[in-house]
């Protein structure tokens, strides 16, 4: 994985404060463009694509993380690295949330080495910081097939968000139960379901579709003290790409449906 390593770093050099994340797009989309078709800005800016994997014929999934960060990058800084650890020399690191972008991008890029089979969708959008002004203008019309996101801006390792605190769930109880199995299943049986805070899985949960938001490896996010562990990291892409494995050739939807849309 060590191209994840290259992708990560050269998106923390990457200026994109909320609402100016056009040099973010400029760097990832001919990235997108080699792995996968249809990719487009929609109406608000947000980046997105899809690719069938295998014959097509499971669900749709959707991988999320979002482009820009909550404040500019101090002038003239530097990442440094100690060991798998990245910190910035002044100012916020930005991993938050350009770690969940390397890891969706490196998920993409592997995808087809895994058994999944079915619809693969991403997105990466706009103005989360500010009030996930992004993912709320996205057309639904993109979204009415999606049958589980996964959006990766999370805090730490091994975390599942599948609510948001005690407001809000993003998904059925059986999503959180799979993604531990997963975890199980790549030999991290200590990622657990939790709840969370404010991520652009609360639009999609109240689109009606079972989503979660998964740890992106980086702590003290929004803070001088921002940093990233590269192996949390590859963990995560770990964790994706083995539950996309044991996802296969479901015909049929894997959760139920949720009985109602929820207040966004």
């Amino acid at each position: 994985m060590k191209k994840i390593e290259t992708e990560l770093y050269e998106l923390l050099q990457i200026i994109g404060p909320s609402g100016q994340e056009e040099e973010v797009i400029h760097y990832i989309r001919p990235r997108m463009e080699k792995v996968l078709e249809h990719v487009h800005l929609d109406d608000y800016g947000n980046l997105l694509g899809e690719t069938i994997c295998g014959s097509g014929a499971g669900p749709t999934i959707l991988l999320c993380a979002h482009m820009d960060t909550v404040d500019w990058l101090a002038p003239e800084r530097e990442v440094i690295r100690e060991g798998d650890v990245l910190t910035s020399s002044a100012g916020i690191l930005g991993a938050d949330d350009r770690a969940g972008m390397a890891i969706v991008m490196a998920v993409v890029r592997n995808v087809r080495a895994t058994d999944f089979s079915g619809r693969l969708k991403v997105a990466f959008t706009r103005e989360e910081e500010v009030g996930r002004y992004g993912s709320k203008a996205m057309e639904r019309d993109w979204l009415n097939d999606v049958d589980l996101a996964i959006v990766v801006d999370r805090r730490g390792n091994r975390d599942i968000v599948t609510s948001r605190g005690q407001i809000q769930p993003f998904c059925d109880p059986a999503v959180g139960s799979f993604f531990e199995q997963a975890g199980v299943a790549a030999g991290m049986p200590d990622w657990k379901a939790v709840q969370g805070g404010i991520s652009d899985a609360c639009t999609f949960a109240s689109c009606g579709i079972n989503s979660v938001n998964l740890s992106a490896g980086y702590l003290y996010e929004h803070t001088e003290k921002e940093r990233v562990d590269l192996n949390w990291v590859k963990e995560t892409t770990k964790l994706i790409l083995i539950a996309l494995d044991m996802l296969g050739n479901q015909e049929e939807r894997l959760f139920p449906d949720r009985l109602c849309q929820l207040d966004r």
